[in-house]
């Protein structure tokens, strides 16, 4: 059961690194897009800040070509893959012993000499 937990968390991690790579390949592509179509102030803002990329791919559809579709489709799976990471910790049962903080707990008790 230990090995199939930790294969499963290898296989949604590679999972998640491929739709991040995708979104972001996409987003060059749209950066690419504008710095070809004259369009510099958005060319070099979606360089630095990627996602700024999507905004252009979302007005400019025709000149983004195929990497409109790499940022929505790898945009859609991080995001289906967050929120279903963060459903899954609200989800989690709260625990019955919470005398204090994590820390406290883990950290070993001082000794009393």
């Amino acid at each position: 059961m230990e090995i199939l937990l930790i294969v499963l968390t290898c296989v949604v991690g590679l999972v998640f690194a491929a739709a991040v790579a995708m979104f972001y390949v996409g987003c060059l592509g749209a950066t690419m897009a504008a710095l070809n179509n004259g369009r510099i102030v958005w060319g070099s803002l979606s360089f630095f800040v990627p996602p700024l990329a999507l905004l252009y791919g979302i007005r400019h559809k025709e000149q983004v070509g195929w990497s409109y579709g790499f940022m929505i489709k790898g945009g859609a799976a991080v995001a289906v893959m967050l929120l279903l990471a963060w459903g899954g910790m609200h989800l989690l049962p709260a625990p019955v012993n919470s005398g204090g903080q994590l820390m406290e707990r883990l950290l070993p008790q001082p000794s009393e000499s």
